[in-house]
């Protein structure tokens, strides 16, 4: 079964300047002028669709350099900090998949 998009919502830019830059940069593949527009644009989307994996390390990344990143499914639209996952299954309301089937609500090996 196909698995739902993942974006990652830039909410707080930080304070941490030229370190945060490259963090956006690297994660998103933009330019360093483009990255710092990005941030400065919060809150905003960084990536917008991909997976669950690649979302939530980028989020991770961003938030350890204090800027504040959290997880959105783009099935069921909730929006989760990287912290808190796996999320409690219960209110995912994706048409296409069971609730327990979101990679969101799956525990971390």
């Amino acid at each position: 079964m196909e698995e739902p998009p993942f974006g990652v919502l830039l909410t707080a830019n930080g304070d941490q300047g030229l370190e945060l830059v490259k963090a956006v940069r690297a994660v998103t593949g933009l330019s360093a002028w483009r990255s710092k527009e990005l941030l400065t644009a919060a809150p905003t989307t960084v990536i917008d669709e991909t997976w669950f994996e690649r979302a939530e390390q980028a989020a991770r990344r961003l938030n350890g350099l204090g800027a504040r990143a959290d997880l959105a499914c783009r099935w069921c639209e909730r929006v989760m900090s990287p912290e808190n996952c796996p999320v409690d299954p219960g209110p995912c309301s994706s048409p296409y998949m069971a609730p327990t089937g979101c990679p969101a609500s799956r525990p971390r090996s």
